[in-house]
């Protein structure tokens, strides 16, 4: 039930991939500590990325042809989930399991996947002169990054490189006068910028458009130049070689807030958000020392914490752990927890996790 950060071994990154870059751009830290854990979380990883693996990966098949009608693709889905759910029982991920009960609206999820579908008439006519390359790896000549594109389409006149998402694709913006104006994510964009110019440095050619491609099909054109794609394919690397260099220093730094920590799977050992922790009662997740716990009759117990000048209560933890922490003083942390009305009272949740 409780779990401890042992000392943490920092080591080089040896490549970044476009779709880590955004986010390292935001926390280099965190990919520091990504690497530093082998990429294995130290939190659960939610069903609805576990399910975006599956999406995926059925999407393919779809594309390399695999998966032709409705009946494969049925058969082709139910496999998948069932691998899925195999693999989150073998690593201790029961309780996000069964996924067709736990993924929100899979039914429709699964409706809209089934959208990609390509028709008799598109199988048998129309795209018989376009070649499809699924899950293509792309890398710069120096190493330094590359990843894999879900799909790059060529024609006899066209090179495409689209990207899937399963989440928004488009999201709000402040222009400069204080109006709210939509847009594609700034993260999707220089995703796909990059994987251009990693086209570029393999073929010594630049597509001729970028997509984005969402659930039900939606597609969202990614303007770009040839210098854009250069600019931010150098910038990566300058990232990545600033972020070794503090490796090799023992400079670390990061600016914890809640768009880079609140879905951070290595949070329990980063000292900059345990520091933010201990005055900070804005995300899910509290830090504390233990100063009493109380069982009840229905296998369930509380557990209040100390924190700053605060008393939290954590309600909803089963009682197979009240020795641990019956007339302990342990400072401890406490991840995924649900927020309740009243201030500074939460529930313990089926991926809440405790580190000491």
């Amino acid at each position: 039930m409780i779990n401890k950060i042992e000392e943490i071994n920092f080591k080089e990154i040896k490549r970044i991939s476009p779709s880590q870059f955004y986010s390292m751009k935001n926390c280099a830290y965190k990919s520091l500590l990504t690497e530093a854990f082998d990429n294995k979380p130290l939190l659960p990883i939610s069903v609805n990325a576990h399910f975006g693996i599956v999406f995926h990966k059925v999407l393919e098949l779809i594309l390399k042809g695999v998966i032709k009608n409705e009946d494969d693709f049925n058969e082709e889905f139910e496999k998948k989930i069932k691998e899925l759910e195999d693999d989150l029982m073998k690593n201790g991920f029961s309780f996000l399991v069964p996924v067709k009960i736990k993924v929100k609206n899979i039914g429709l999820k699964k409706a809209q996947l089934k959208k990609h579908l390509r028709s008799k008439t598109e199988q048998s006519t129309s795209w018989k002169s376009t070649k499809f390359y699924s899950e293509k790896w792309l890398e710069s000549n120096d190493k330094l990054i590359g990843g894999k594109v879900d799909l790059i389409i060529k024609k006899s006149n066209s090179i495409e490189i689209v990207d899937f998402k399963t989440g928004a694709i488009i999201e709000d913006y402040l222009d400069g006068k204080g109006g709210v104006f939509a847009d594609i994510k700034s993260g999707y964009k220089e995703q796909l910028k990059l994987y251009a110019y990693l086209y570029f440095e393999n073929t010594s050619k630049f597509p001729t458009s970028l997509s984005l491609v969402n659930l039900t099909k939606q597609k969202f054109s990614v303007e770009f130049t040839e210098e854009e794609c250069k600019s931010v394919f150098e910038e990566a690397k300058r990232l990545l070689i600033t972020t070794n260099d503090s490796v090799r220093t023992g400079a670390f730094s990061a600016t914890p807030k809640e768009e880079n920590c609140k879905y951070c799977l290595f949070r329990p050992a980063c000292s900059f958000f345990l520091r933010k922790l201990e005055k900070d009662f804005s995300l899910n997740d509290v830090m504390g020392e233990i100063k009493d716990v109380k069982k009840f009759k229905n296998g369930k117990m509380s557990v209040f914490l100390h924190t700053g000048k605060r008393l939290v209560t954590i309600k909803n933890f089963n009682a197979d752990g009240f020795d641990y922490f019956m007339g302990s003083n342990k400072k401890i942390s406490i991840y995924n927890l649900r927020k309740e009305v009243a201030e500074f009272i939460y529930s313990a949740t089926d991926t809440t996790m405790i580190y000491e």
